[in-house]
């Protein structure tokens, strides 16, 4: 049986890029589901209501930094106070700010994978894809 990602959450105000993400990965049949959230808040909420189950959290998420309501910083602030918890989750940073300000505040999120300049290859996405599959660098709280 080939290994899958359970759950892959993209957050982002973007719908053409969540539109686009969530068809890439469908294709590749690597990801059972895809969760969708237009900005942080929405997002924050539905890992504060389900963080007692970890089965429906996901395993990668995609996070932009300029969203409305809560942007990426504000949700990552947020999310790190989250108690640790058994399941490993990685983000990545999916933006398209190459402003050094920036760069510099994904160097103080130890946790945080990778830091991807949109617009993103599918290339980018399945040596992702392949990358979680088998491992490595995960997300851990705490």
């Amino acid at each position: 049986m080939n290994k899958k990602i359970s759950t892959f959450s993209i957050i982002d105000d973007d719908q053409l890029f969540q539109f686009t993400i969530k068809k890439v990965l469908q294709s590749t049949e690597l990801v059972d589901r895809v969760l969708q959230f237009g900005d942080g808040e929405s997002a924050l909420s539905f890992f504060r209501n389900n963080w007692g189950y970890q089965e429906k959290l996901p395993d990668v998420i995609f996070l932009d930094l300029n969203m409305p309501i809560l942007n990426g910083w504000q949700f990552l602030e947020e999310f790190i106070k989250f108690e640790q918890l058994d399941k490993s989750i990685t983000v990545y940073i999916c933006t398209a700010s190459a402003n050094p300000k920036d760069l510099e505040m994904f160097k103080r999120f130890n946790g945080v994978t990778g830091y991807l300049l949109k617009p993103i290859s599918k290339k980018e996405i399945y040596s992702i894809l392949d990358k979680e599959i088998h491992g490595k660098s995960p997300f851990r709280l705490n």
